[in-house]
């Protein structure tokens, strides 16, 4: 990219300009996120209703973290995982920063980091977050090439990057306002979050299962033995290649803690901490990085 025009371009948008910019997913529009006078400009020239958010981009997981209120163990698991890329991820915001069309009028932000150096470049010149809408009118086709913009549209706002798409389809937007979470827009990226369920306390069976973030249960069953240490993860294991999954798709560790047998509870919770340990995720919605004990009463385990 020139960096004669990239120049232009962040002038543009630091003086309150508006700009259409290819990105990784589609071609968008935007204004710096922080002045009210060019984010109306912009929601008035593509006659879009003030009371539907739009969505922000962001150029790194700091930025986003600026903006985001509390957010929660899976917001960070899946800009850890997605950024930079393809997914949207609407989580409840500080209000006081972000103006109220942006956000709809709700509580919540919709956050992108895309994977688009020109765009990250534009982002972090200006120093605030840019509005990423996609560069059509309300209601019309989203414009994946140069070619499928709309004349009328490019006569409007004050500058047009040159460009193309990487990925020519639509990001994925999930909201993790709700717990669970949903898919809001199914895009280019297929999510794949995966909870693993880990009870080892039974003295006759050891159960392991995987959740799913569409509500899928897959459970796996097998006769306890002496060295239950040694079947819990290739048990895990099994269960996951048989469904097509990875350990990169999971997202968080449920582990039983009691009531239950010394050894089981220890071993269950051993594997479950070295999990959530090794691939960085949530066990029993704790914090990423904190570890869980068997619960017990004196000397009794509950």
């Amino acid at each position: 990219m020139n960096q004669d025009i990239v120049r232009k371009t962040i002038k543009i948008l630091k003086d309150g300009g508006i700009v259409i910019y290819p990105t990784d997913t589609a071609f968008g529009i935007g204004c710096r996120m922080d002045d009210k006078q060019a984010v109306d400009r912009l929601f008035a020239i593509r006659k879009r209703p003030r009371t539907q958010a739009t969505p922000v981009l962001v150029a790194s997981t700091e930025m986003a973290l600026a903006y985001y209120l509390n957010p929660s163990e899976i917001v960070r698991h899946l800009m850890r995982k997605h950024w930079p890329g393809a997914l949207t991820i609407i989580a409840p915001c500080k209000k006081k920063l972000v103006y109220s069309p942006i956000r709809g009028g709700s509580n919540t932000i919709g956050l992108r980091m895309p994977n688009h150096d020109a765009v990250l470049e534009l982002i972090r010149g200006v120093g605030v977050p840019i509005l990423g809408p996609s560069a059509n009118f309300h209601g019309h086709p989203t414009p994946y090439r140069f070619k499928d913009l709309d004349p009328d549209l490019i006569k409007l706002v004050d500058f047009v990057l040159p460009g193309e798409s990487s990925v020519g389809m639509a990001s994925t937007v999930v909201n993790c306002s709700v717990n669970p979470y949903q898919i809001v827009r199914q895009g280019s990226i297929v999510l794949k979050e995966i909870t693993i369920v880990i009870d080892s306390s039974g003295s006759e069976a050891i159960r392991v299962a995987l959740e799913t973030s569409g509500g899928e249960s897959y459970e796996f069953k097998e006769p306890v033995s002496r060295a239950k240490a040694q079947e819990v993860l290739p048990m895990i294991e099994e269960l996951l290649m048989k469904h097509e999954l990875m350990f990169d798709d999971v997202a968080a560790i449920k582990v039983h803690t009691g009531p239950g047998s010394y050894t089981g509870l220890r071993v269950g919770i051993a594997i479950a901490n070295m999990l959530g340990i090794l691939l960085g995720v949530p066990i029993n919605g704790l914090a990423v990085g904190q570890t869980v004990t068997p619960q017990y009463e004196g000397d009794r385990y509950l």
